[in-house]
Formats: C-alpha cells, sequence, structure tokens
C-alpha cells in the first residue's frame, strides 16, 4: 500500500503523520535525514517549510498565498534566498536578503531558517527525494478543505477546534490518534498547532494520490473550486541549477 505523510517543524525537531494500509500513526524525528530513512518509501511527504530558495528573487507563490489567504496571508512568512538561509548570523542574513532582492527577513523567518537550511541541505544532497519531498502550507490545506480561509488563528482555542472538525471529516479517529501522541510527548516538545499542521498535510499527500498541483495556478484553483485530481493546491518549487 501507498504512504502518505505530513510533516511540521516541531521545538523537538519534525513532527511525522503518516497514513499507510488505512492506518495512522505519528512520530517525532530529531532530524530530517531521519525521518527520510523511515518514510523514503512514501509515495509523497508534504513539509511546511520553503523548499526550492530562490537565489536572487522573491518567490510569487509566497505573494500569491498571501493574497489567497486574507486574513490568514500573515502565517506566510518571506522565505530567504538561498544565500542568507546559509549566513553565519541573522544580521549577515538580513544583509544579503536586503541586498539581493529588497527586502529584510522577519524574525519568524529567522526563527526558521536553520529548518529552512536542514532540509534545503537534504535535498540538494539526495536526489531521490526531491519529487517525493515538496512544500505546502497547512492554512493553504485548511482553506482548500473548508473552501475558505480559517476564521480563526491556529493558536486560539476556537481555532483549534475548526481545523480538528476539518481533519475529523477524513480521519473520524482523529481525537484518540492526538490523545496518543500528547501521551508520548509534552508541549515543550509538539504543540498542539504542529500536530494538526502534520495531520493536514498529511490528509492532503493522501487525497491528493500524487496529483498536487504546483504553484502558481493557486488563484484560479482555490476560485473554480477544482476537484481532488486537479485542485490539490502546494508548492513545488524547482531547485536552481539543478
Amino acid at each position: 500500500m501507498m504512504k502518505y505523510v505530513g510533516v511540521d517543524g516541531c521545538r523537538g525537531g519534525w513532527f511525522a503523520v503518516w497514513t499507510e494500509d488505512g492506518h495512522w500513526s505519528s512520530l517525532r524525528y530529531a532530524d530530517f535525514r531521519t525521518l527520510w530513512a523511515a518514510h523514503s518509501d512514501a509515495r509523497c511527504i508534504l513539509v511546511d517549510i520553503p523548499v526550492g530558495l530562490a537565489e536572487d528573487a522573491d518567490r510569487a507563490a509566497d505573494r500569491q498565498m498571501r493574497s489567497v489567504l486574507d486574513k490568514r496571508k500573515s502565517s506566510v512568512f518571506n522565505a530567504p534566498v538561498r544565500r542568507a538561509v546559509y549566513a553565519s548570523s541573522k544580521a549577515e542574513a538580513r544583509s544579503i536578503n536586503q541586498r539581493l532582492i529588497g527586502k529584510s527577513l522577519s524574525e519568524q523567518s529567522l526563527a526558521i531558517a536553520k529548518n529552512i537550511k536542514e532540509v534545503d541541505s537534504f535535498l540538494l544532497e539526495t536526489a531521490d527525494a526531491r519529487e517525493i519531498v515538496l512544500e505546502s502550507h497547512p492554512e493553504l490545506c485548511f482553506a482548500k478543505m473548508a473552501g475558505s480561509p480559517m476564521e480563526y488563528a491556529k493558536k486560539d482555542f476556537l481555532g483549534g477546534l475548526e481545523r480538528l472538525r476539518i481533519i475529523r471529516n477524513f480521519v473520524p479517529e482523529v481525537e484518540s490518534l492526538l490523545t496518543g501522541t500528547r501521551a508520548l510527548y509534552p508541549r515543550s516538545a509538539v504543540e498542539a498547532d504542529d500536530m494538526l499542521d502534520a495531520f493536514i498535510l498529511a490528509v492532503t499527500a493522501w487525497k491528493g494520490q500524487g496529483r498536487l498541483t504546483p504553484m502558481p495556478d493557486l488563484r484560479r484553483l482555490m476560485e473554480e473550486g477544482c476537484g481532488w485530481r486537479s485542485g490539490i493546491t502546494t508548492f513545488r518549487m524547482k531547485f536552481e541549477g539543478l
């Protein structure tokens, strides 16, 4: 049977949810290479991290997604250019990004720079993973499945409930799965929204069945309400020079 995986960064490394042969499972991994070793047999791994960094340009996909997510657009951080990710300090990263594309980097973008670098370096070195590990965004997946962006922020109590309801439509046993996960990992390691984000990415990979639609057709797909075959949206940015 095919395996489909959703991955979100967490304080303890990477939190993964996957479905295989009708069963759902989850586990935290300390680093992305270990995660890949466990799931290299997956048909699709969707990860909430910028993949395919630009060398000297602002990513059109980020701009388009903000316009679609409307009230949830603040969840989309500017992806750094590749050289900024490999900078030795925050100040250097901001300077490089400003010089190359005329934009500095927010604290939110800098906070995930280590994770971006980890996945970028892994994919640059692992050709076999490039067609399997794809970028997506949980808020985009929730909006696609609900028909509109989420009403509440994901950290809000009501925001958690509305996202949980959407996942339950596809995974009726999601509450028991989350309860089991919480028994293994404290909030200091895996937050509740990390779990929900990884779940919706796994659901998207599973329902997409390998037919994920790349940018930049995001707005058209959202407006037309395409079916699963062509309407699952995810980033699939090309690696420069590869």
